[in-house]
Parts: C-alpha cells; structure tokens; sequence
C-alpha cells in the first residue's frame, strides 16, 4: 500500500510540474465527435450500443470537466484522500484535494463540491454505491479508500481500515492502527438536567434526603448554611459550584417556603443555553416558579421600565477600550461617588453630563485605577462617549446617524438610580410607584462575567436578609475585554472583603487526564494548585491534520463509529465562533454522519446525538465527548483570552476530549498532549 501511494504521488508531482502552465485537459470533444461519425458506418447492433454508452459517458466527462473551476494545486501538499473505483466509467483512481485539478494523466477533485466526493465521506471500502453524478446514474463499488498526509511533496501518512502507516523519523515506517484515535467508552458519563449531582453519597440533614443523595460533604455543608448574606462558591469546571447553588435554593425553600418564596427567587445566568438547562433542573429539585434570566435581558428590561426615554438600540461597533472602561471595578466607585453627591436628581442628565466630562473620567481613573488608562486612551473613550451623547441628543433630526446605547449602559444606568434615588421599583402599567425591587434570594452563575458594576447591580436588588450565592471560576472568564483579576480584586470592589469565599476543590466532571490539559492551556492565568479529579480516562489527543477535508473524513468516520456503538452518547463539536461552527456542520452533515445537528441560538437538546456549536454557547453544559475544533494558531493565538476560551471548551468534556489542528496548531497546545497521528 505505501510503495503503491509513493509511486501515485511521484506521478502526480512530475505532471503538476510539468502542467505549471494549468492542466492540459482531455479533448473530450473530439473524442465525442470521433465516436458520433462511427456510427455512420454500417454496425451490428450490440456495437452501436457499445458506442452510445461511450458517448454517453465521454459527454457526462465533459460535463463534469466544464463545471470544475480548475484552481493553481499546492504542489506541497496536492491532495489527502484516494479513491479506487470500479464502477460504470471503469476502474479509475480519484484524488481528493482541497481544489479540483483535472488534466490528461491528473484528476484531483475538490472535496466541498465535486459530484463524486461524496462517494469518499459516504462510503467505506469494499461498499456497493449507486449515485447520480452530473446527471447520471453510476453504479460500482469501492475498491480501495485511503487518507494521505503528505507535506512538502513527501508521503508522510497513508492510512485505511487496517492500518495507519506513518513515516519515522529515521525514514521507517510504523503502523499506529493500534493507538487509533478512537472515541468510546463514556456513553452518558456527562450529567443531564434530572440526573444533576456528582456522584458520592452522603448522610445528611433529613429535609434534604431526596435532593442530596448525590452531594458530597463539602457541597452539602455550603447548601445548608442557615445564616443569611452573600455566600461565594468557587472552583474548577465541574466542581459542583451549580448544583450547589441550586440546591441551596431548594433547601432554602424547604426550610422556610414563606421567606424564600420561588417567584421572588431570582437566578441569573451566562448564556440562553444554561438558563434552559436550569429551567429543566429546578422543578426536579421541587422548586417551581422561579425567574432564570441572562442578566443583559433582565438588565435590560428593568432600565427600558425605569428610563423610558432612551433608545432600545445597542451599538455593535463599541470599541474595546470603552468597553473595559465601562465593566473595570474603578467605575462602580466612581458611580457611588457621584450617586452620594446627587441624591434625588435626574439620574439620565447625570449619566449624559459625567460620561462627556474628560475631567471627571480622568480624575476617577487616576484616583480608582492609577496607571491602568494612559491620557490617550482617556481620550479615546471621552471622544466615543461624546459622540454617542450628540447621537441621542440629535436623534430627532432627519438624517441623523442611528441613536444607540452601549450593552454595558444598562447596568451604569441602574446603578446611577440605586445610588441617587434608592432601590430599584416593579412597575404597575408605566408608572414606578410599585414596591421596591427586594429579592428573597438571589443566584448568580458563571459571575466571573460580570462586571462590578452589574454585580452591585443585583446585589442592591436582594432585600434586607441580603442572601445571595454567587457562583463561578476566574480560569473560565470569557467575557472579552474585561479585566478580571482575582476574586479578592471583586470583593474590594464590591465592598465584601468580609465574605468569606468557599472554594470546591474536587471536579467531578473531568477525567484527570482532561483536567491536566486543561490546566496547562491556562498558563500564567493557572491556578496555583489543580483540582483534585475523581478519576482517570482515556488521554486528551491531538488529531493534525493539514487540510479541512481530510480531518473532516477522519472525524466523520470516527464519529459514525462511535453512534453506532453508543446510540446514547453527547458528543460537542466547539468551534471558536458560529461561523466556523456552521463550516463544520455543512462539511459533516454532507457525510451523512448520524445523528449531528447545529445549535442555533443555543437551543441545545440535552440528550443524545452529536451538536455542532461555538464554544461560548456551550458554557456551563458538559457532554460525554468533546472534539475542540480548528486548534490552530489563527483562531487560538497566545493571548488571556484565547486561554481562557480554550480552556472552557476543554472542561465540557465529562469522559474523552480531542483536539483538531487543520493549520499551524496553536501554541497553546501543551506538549505532554498526545499525538495520534504522529510517528
């Protein structure tokens, strides 16, 4: 097989070579033309039906070969894939490349378009296929079906059903069909929405026996605390910082279900995925009736009901340096600082006055941040400030350019009004003269997105008992443009430095082997001492590859293969954002590889099958199998947050994690990850 390959890529190099001009392609004009003018002659009928079907498939070549752009084939690295078929055009040989090059003696088609690609990603060797190809029905089978790895014009890879020859070093090759990337063996490790725990059994208060069966002894201590005020849970990915934060709403209803009332119990969560997702929990917990919102739409919501003159339009174009000026800790003092000296004033005319006074920005950075924002940048953000006042204020002229708020406006808005007139109000119809805004409880998840700002938000939203668990891990901060330090930094913000933070050291979700790996990608963000894991697994791996096209028949094979076995399985395919998510989909989904669909809008299904989506989307949720896709240095460069991003993508994984380059793999790769398809 590899003599048989080498021999196939020296003909392909020494026809490109010579082709550099563009293919020389068959003339299969004339060759129609010369079989047409054959039949004028007198023949038996079995002949002419023998010159018809060759006129019949030499017009389909044709066809086929003046639909084909023909792109410049990288000479480096022409083609991955192999097809031999004996089918009704004959025995023939088809390359699958990243372009179609078609000539006299080269036939490479691209694997996105090309009629007969699909016959690579949906059949195996040895496979009987009937397919409509240009308009014509073919019918064969597959005699042989290989991926190649070649780099720099050199076979480095040939690999089918039975084996995975890779080259040595040393010019030898070995067979590594033994340690294939191969998913398996974790079907329904991840926790679903009615089976929430993690796994240990504890005695313990018997008003909790039916919701606390699968807590350990740390998490119940944290759910039953009976005094009130703010309780902080930290920890790794899969600690329990969840469950615990939800059960400590359950217990907190039981023991006194007039004090905690579920429809004045608020929780407030990351994305739209996790609000469903606890949505499904909480009922199951024997809590029903409680308010799970994003907190931009709760935000949202409360500052269109207390200032209804403003636009309902968000800018998309707020630059980054505004963006962490407005979420940084100094503004949340420099906020209570005006609050405290405009008691009862107009809280809009505050707002429109401070944020254009370049003075009043510089002096509370220099005061509150100390060289965190040089004079030029102070610049920058008065000047969007301004522009964006002058936008609200000239919104009733004709041609005006759109009025918009920044998102992070909201929360700054309803701070101002808690600082100058006091607590938030429900509403009756328009008017605020309802009661005082005063939650029994308050949840906040994944709270290492939030800004200061927002935090206090909420936090001045609790009533009097102030009881509210906040619940997150700095390592998971993927909010981009923020600076998140350390959960010491929030609570000075915050003015909590006297709450104590309790951390969750076990992670109960990961495989030790995922929670190395995990740890690793953070680098100088890592915490000082990695979780404590509950068990081994399967190694993390790294798949390689140099085109998209081959990784995408690998990992449609690996996970056809995979369903077969666990029909019951959650597989994740995390992509650094939803256009490549959508990529991936389109190129699977044309493998025909069961059971996979796209998230849309974070619509997860919570039950088996294999869903394509960004990796923010997929916060807070855990699966049975995660493949992190394009692990490459293009969309996972060596910065905070792409470290940050990372490493959520990798701890959703309950039981085996791959990640998969298709370029230059990103640096941020630890070294002690495993790699499958290398010698």
């Amino acid at each position: 097989m590899i003599d048989e390959e080498k021999r196939l890529l020296d003909t392909v190099l020494t026809n490109l070579r010579r082709l550099k001009g563009g293919p020389a392609q068959a003339d299969h004009a004339a060759q129609l033309t010369k079989l047409r003018d054959s039949l004028s002659d007198e023949k038996l009928p079995e002949d002419i039906a023998s010159i018809m079907e060759a006129m019949n498939r030499t017009a389909a070549l044709m066809a086929q070969q003046s639909q084909h752009k023909h792109g410049t084939v990288n000479i480096n690295r022409p083609y991955f894939g192999h097809l031999k078929l004996d089918d009704d055009f004959g025995k023939r040989s088809i390359l699958i490349g990243k372009k179609t090059f078609i000539s006299d003696r080269v036939r490479i088609v691209d694997w996105r378009n090309a009629p007969v690609s699909r016959l690579f990603y949906q059949y195996a060797e040895g496979d009987e296929y009937e397919e409509t190809i240009n308009g014509q029905e073919v019918s064969g089978h597959v005699e042989a079906k290989r991926t190649v790895g070649i780099d720099k014009g050199q076979l480095k890879r040939v690999a089918d059903e039975e084996h995975i020859w890779v080259l040595k070093s040393d010019g030898t090759w070995i067979d590594r069909k033994a340690a294939e990337a191969r998913l398996g063996g974790g079907q329904q490790t991840a926790v679903r929405p009615d089976s929430l725990g993690t796994g240990m059994v504890t005695e313990g208060d018997k008003h909790l026996t039916e919701i606390t069966g699968l807590l350990d002894p740390e998490q119940f201590k944290l759910i039953t605390k009976k005094e009130t005020g703010v309780v902080i849970v930290t920890g790794s990915a899969g600690s329990g910082k969840t469950t615990v934060a939800l059960h400590r709403i359950a217990y907190l209803n039981f023991l006194a279900p007039k004090s905690f009332r579920p429809h004045r119990i608020l929780v407030v969560v990351f994305s739209k995925a996790l609000a469903n997702y606890i949505a499904k929990v909480l009922p199951g917990l024997g809590v029903e009736g409680v308010r799970v919102q994003r907190f931009d739409q709760w935000a949202g919501w409360l500052r269109k009901m207390h200032f209804r003159g403003l636009p309902k339009r968000y800018s998309e174009e707020t630059p980054a340096l505004v963006t962490r000026f407005k979420t940084h800790a100094a503004l949340l003092a420099m906020l209570d600082e005006v609050g405290a000296r405009r008691r009862n004033q107009r809280v809009i005319d505050t707002f429109e006055e401070i944020f254009t006074d370049k003075g009043w920005i510089s002096r509370g950075l220099n005061k509150y941040a100390p060289g965190e924002f040089s004079d030029d940048q102070i610049g920058q953000i008065h000047r969007w400030c301004t522009d964006s006042h002058f936008r609200r204020e000239d919104a009733s002229e004709e041609d005006s350019e759109p009025a918009d708020l920044d998102q992070e406006d909201d929360a700054i808005l309803l701070r101002l009004y808690q600082a100058m007139i006091g607590p938030l109000r429900f509403f009756r119809g328009n008017s605020p003269k309802g009661p005082s805004l005063a939650y029994d409880h308050i949840m906040v998840d994944e709270c290492q997105d939030l800004s200061p700002v927002e935090i206090a938000v909420l936090l001045g939203t609790a009533n009097k008992r102030r009881n509210v668990t906040l619940a997150g891990d700095v390592a998971q901060s993927i909010a981009q443009n923020r600076d998140v330090r350390s959960w010491e930094d929030v609570l000075t913000a915050l003015r909590l430095e006297h709450v104590r933070i309790s951390p969750l050291d076990v992670s109960y979700r990961s495989t030790a082997s995922i929670m190395r790996i995990a740890h690793d990608i953070l680098g100088p963000y890592e915490p000082e001492e990695m979780a404590t894991t509950t068990r081994e697994g399967a190694p993390a791996a790294h798949l390689a590859f140099t085109e998209l096209g081959e990784a995408v028949a690998w990992i449609a094979e690996a996970l056809t293969d995979l369903m077969r076995r666990e029909p019951l399985a959650s597989v994740a395919l995390l992509t650094p954002n939803t256009g490549r998510a959508l990529s991936w989909y389109e190129a699977l989904d044309r493998s025909e590889v069961p059971s996979i669909s796209l998230v849309d809008d974070q619509d997860f299904s919570f039950s088996p099958g294999i869903e394509v989506t960004d990796i923010r989307s997929s916060k807070g949720l855990e699966f049975d199998y995660v493949i992190l896709l394009d692990a490459d240095t293009e969309h996972f460069p060596d910065s905070a947050n792409a470290r940050h991003l990372l490493h959520v993508g990798a701890t959703r994984a309950a039981h085996q994690l791959w990640f998969v380059s298709t370029g230059q793999p990103s640096l941020l790769l630890p070294d002690s990850l495993a790699g499958i398809l290398e010698a």
